[in-house]
């Protein structure tokens, strides 16, 4: 019996396992949500915009670098294919850096991000093509294989396991939760106040209300009065027009206004809950209320964002192109690594004590350090040295008594 078999009792959730189609998306949900809410749509709310930007274009900015692995410790191969593919062109259309913010696109907003692996004949990759997450269906067969089905119109093309990349955020292992269809309540709570406070400021500032007249009117009455009252109380152009009421007529405010609705408190509070969402301090995206821009504390919180939200996403990057990129046997001889040390990295004066103490202490050479400055590599500069300031005092004993020999001195 199949091991998909044997789960299926558990059901058709995203966060199961099971035989057939793949789900990103929660198979039930607590509540409607107040708009529809799709990619574009989420897009045009700030906050989603913001942090989807910042999580994508950090990510792309950061170097990459492939090593080799031997017992003596590692080294950079820039000369190996995959060096040139993943750190200049990974397509004959792509940059680097266009890439990778298509492909991290895709995983920040749907949960997965997809490639086609074309190889030559030797089977090495020679060009990755992005695929987009929303026009890909995965499927697990009943004898636990994956494929993967790419729709493009009436088109369907399969494509195996090993001829997809495949990054994926946390989920039921074959496939990563998506963000966007797990926040839709909380994107389409945002996009309902933004559509409410685009009408109201349409309308002039004006709240609904309703119009009573002492009298039964006839469908044609009513609709005359509708007629003529609207025209002064609907559109921005009628803002400060002067209404005057006749016939007994007498106007009631039903809607409440912005200010009794808090929807400054509301849209403000929806920023910080997409943010949550994504993991993004909601500080790094504007939110600057309640938050000092001053002292160590920003740096603080941009060092958490970096090592507890952007650090999982470089290790699922590099997990998942070493396993789908390098055959296998060079799997264990290569590492994929991004430079991660460099969002890490301190002003000038922090970096001068950092490469100082490196130095001084035969941790690094000065052509290391000024490569991370970098500087071009000195002659000389590749030797490991260390102050002598501090020396056991065995050593200290000896040097002295080598020194009582020279001077002709024994002791008693």
């Amino acid at each position: 019996m199949s091991i998909w078999r044997r789960f299926s009792f558990w059901g058709r959730s995203a966060t199961t396992q099971q035989e057939g189609q793949q789900s990103s998306a929660p198979d039930t949900r607590n509540v409607e949500s107040v708009k529809t809410v799709t990619e574009d749509t989420a897009l045009q709310i700030s906050a989603v915009w913001a942090c989807v930007r910042l999580l994508t274009e950090t990510l792309a900015s950061i170097p990459l670098h492939i090593y080799r692995v031997d017992g003596d410790g590692r080294e950079e191969d820039s000369q190996h294919n995959l060096a040139r593919l993943l750190k200049r062109k990974p397509n004959a259309r792509m940059t680097k850096v266009v890439w990778f913010e298509t492909m991290q696109l895709n995983l920040v907003l749907h949960g997965n991000s997809y490639a086609v692996i074309d190889r030559d004949s030797k089977g090495q990759a020679i060009s990755l093509w992005p695929l987009p997450a929303q026009q890909v269906d995965v499927e697990t067969l009943s004898d636990g294989t994956v494929v993967y089905h790419y729709y493009e119109g009436n088109d369907v093309a399969v494509f195996a396991e090993e001829n997809i990349l495949h990054v994926r955020l946390f989920g039921n292992g074959t496939i990563g939760l998506s963000p966007l269809e797990y926040a839709r309540n909380s994107i389409g709570l945002a996009t309902g106040s933004e559509e409410f406070s685009s009408k109201f400021f349409c309308n002039g500032g004006k709240p609904g209300g309703v119009l009573s007249i002492d009298q039964v009117l006839k469908p044609e009455q009513r609709e005359m009065v509708r007629k003529n009252f609207s025209a002064l109380t609907q559109g921005s152009e009628n803002a400060h027009r002067l209404m005057v009421l006749e016939a007994g007529m007498k106007y009631q405010q039903v809607q409440l206004n912005p200010e009794d609705m808090q929807m400054l408190e509301t849209r403000r509070f929806q920023m910080r809950d997409i943010a949550r969402f994504f993991g993004v301090p909601s500080i790094l995206i504007n939110d600057q209320e309640g938050t000092t821009t001053w002292g160590t504390g920003v740096e603080q919180i941009m060092l958490g964002f970096y090592q507890l939200t952007l650090r999982p996403y470089l290790s699922r990057w590099e997990e998942a192109l070493r396993e789908s990129l390098f055959p296998t046997a060079d799997r264990r001889k290569y590492q994929v690594e991004f430079a991660f040390e460099g969002l890490l990295r301190a002003d000038s004066k922090g970096r001068a004590e950092y490469s100082s103490q490196m130095v001084n202490n035969g941790l690094m050479t000065r052509n290391e350090a000024r490569k991370k400055e970098n500087l071009r590599p000195l002659p000389g500069g590749d030797m490991l040295t260390a102050q002598t300031a501090l020396s056991p005092l065995e050593q200290l004993g000896q040097q002295s008594n080598n020194s009582g020999d020279s001077d002709g001195t024994q002791s008693a």
